[in-house]
């Protein structure tokens, strides 16, 4: 592991990993409330929302790290009409803003539904700007031939999707866990005392109410929850086949190129990134058995599909760790 680089490797991933998660749920949104109704695909959908920000908030944090000074950062941002960097920092920090805007209105049922999903679009959008932003920095560096290839960017929006779904399955598949009941025990649902309800009280009923709520396999959350995540599983196994065969055409190019080039092919050679391949190939496997599993759409096990999920996750996540730091070490100049 390049330790190096280490900062910017976590800054990076878990960035990514942020918006992906927010642009995984503003597609479950968009496709899954003609089929299963706002509410459903809320209840099911809202936990993920706030394990977003203190994500990206930990990797913004990690970032600085790498300066010498952490107070370069408000000279940096000066330069967002020329700087890749400054436009990258500007863009995370709106990100963040949006996403948490989102989520505060989100669960105090803040505006109209049709406000918040402007909000959350507008966060999706500045957040793939985002991750354009941090690929460009790279990309546009001619003196580094592994840097300056359409691969960067590939890859970069590859660990976007591909950890932002699985992280929105597996926090879908925990919070579904919790709940899961199999039973009809009944709800002793929390009463709010007088005529109105402040914030405070409504986030507290909310709270009671949502953790106290079973969840029954028959019952349309886990059904909506099930297929939600093997969407998540279908398209995260597709995304993994994608950054397999995006490697292939990438060594090749390198192979064929400059000295400088030569030599970063064969950091693509080394026990560290043949490793980080087969992480990222069992977890394509664990994903495939889970979508064997809930083929049938029932929720009778949801701590085995919950723990293969979640292993998913743990191992592409690692897996793009090591990815991101073979990145670092093909920094190869050509001239000085």
């Amino acid at each position: 592991m390049n330790l190096h680089e280490l900062p910017m490797i976590i800054f990076t991933v878990l960035a990514q990993l942020s918006v992906g998660a927010f642009v995984a749920l503003g597609v479950i949104n968009l496709f899954g409330i003609p089929r299963f109704g706002r509410d459903t695909i809320e209840r099911v959908t809202d936990p993920a929302i706030y394990a977003i920000g203190p994500t990206l908030v930990f990797g913004l944090i990690a970032s600085m790290f790498h300066m010498n000074d952490v107070t370069n950062v408000l000279n940096v941002v000066r330069n967002w009409d020329t700087s890749w960097l400054s436009r990258e920092i500007i863009f995370g920090v709106g990100f963040a803003g949006l996403g948490f805007l989102f989520a505060i209105m989100q669960w105090f049922k803040i505006g109209t539904h049709a406000v918040r999903q402007i909000i959350a679009g507008a966060a999706a959008v500045v957040g793939l700007a985002l991750v354009y932003s941090m690929s460009m920095i790279y990309a546009t560096l001619v003196t580094v031939p592994a840097w300056n290839t359409w691969a960067v960017p590939f890859q970069f929006f590859a660990t976007t999707f591909l950890l932002g779904a699985l992280a929105v399955g597996a926090a879908i598949l925990i919070h579904m866990s919790l709940r899961f009941k199999a039973t009809d025990a009944p709800v002793d649902t929390p009463a709010p005392s007088g005529g109105s309800v402040g914030l405070l009280e409504k986030t507290r009923t909310q709270a009671a109410t949502m953790a106290r709520t079973p969840l029954k396999a028959t019952s349309k959350d886990a059904q909506a929850g099930v297929t939600i995540v093997r969407w998540v599983s279908v398209a995260s196994v597709v995304i993994g086949v994608a950054i397999f065969i995006g490697y292939i055409f990438h060594v090749l190019n390198l192979a064929n190129g400059v000295a400088e080039a030569q030599l970063a092919a064969q950091e693509y050679e080394s026990g560290f990134f043949l490793v980080r391949l087969a992480l990222l190939g069992i977890a394509a496997i664990l994903l495939s058995v889970f979508t064997f599993k809930t083929a049938n759409q029932e929720f009778k096990s949801p701590n085995t599909m919950m723990i293969l999920m979640v292993s998913a996750l743990a191992l592409a996540t690692v897996s793009e760790f090591m990815g991101r730091s073979i990145h670092y070490d093909t920094l190869f100049r050509v001239g000085m």
